[in-house]
């Protein structure tokens, strides 16, 4: 699971490099790191944000929906519905970003090429059980093939950041941005 923009708090180790002659700065080393589980149940979880309420919001692509993980308690609630669920084992709603307290999926891995009939792209959520796409990077990648062509023509984009009022996604399959 990725989570990004997160005001939780953060483990980071910090490694000094000395030049010859320079005193060595030391940090005491990690000796453990714990982990809480603040959910359970989640179905095909991949991708994830941290809302503008502060709550966690994980993309569930078995399940074709967003879940709401209030931070608190765990509690798990649904937040949108209705995406194209995965396909072939993976795919379906990977990533998840806020824009402008709007709630943003990447769905992959859906499309005829893979044995589907949905739209690979970016759907916006504009209500629990509505979503429209906005960007069908699907259409646009088989208008725009890489060189040399893959097995999956409509790409495996993966992940998606926010980027100047719009998205930034990777599709690790075709190897660009």
């Amino acid at each position: 699971m990725n989570v990004r923009r997160s005001a939780l708090p953060v483990l980071v180790t910090v490694l000094a490099l000395a030049t010859p002659g320079a005193a060595m700065a030391t940090t005491p080393p990690v000796t453990s790191v714990v982990a809480t589980r603040i959910a359970a149940g989640l179905s095909g979880g991949s991708g994830s944000a941290i809302g503008p309420d502060g709550a966690l919001y994980v993309t569930e692509g078995f399940a074709g929906r967003v879940s709401r993980v209030d931070p608190a308690t765990g509690a798990v609630s649904p937040y949108a519905t209705g995406l194209p669920r995965s396909v072939v084992g993976i795919g379906g709603a990977m990533d998840v970003a806020f824009l402008d307290g709007t709630a943003y999926v990447l769905v992959t891995l859906v499309g005829p090429d893979v044995g589907g009939s949905d739209t690979v792209g970016i759907y916006r959520v504009n209500g629990p059980d509505d979503v429209s796409v906005v960007a069908d990077i699907g259409a646009y990648t088989l208008a725009h093939p890489p060189v040399p062509a893959f097995f999956i023509p409509t790409g495996v984009q993966y992940a998606m950041e926010t980027y100047r009022g719009g998205f930034l996604v990777t599709d690790g399959h075709h190897n660009r941005v």
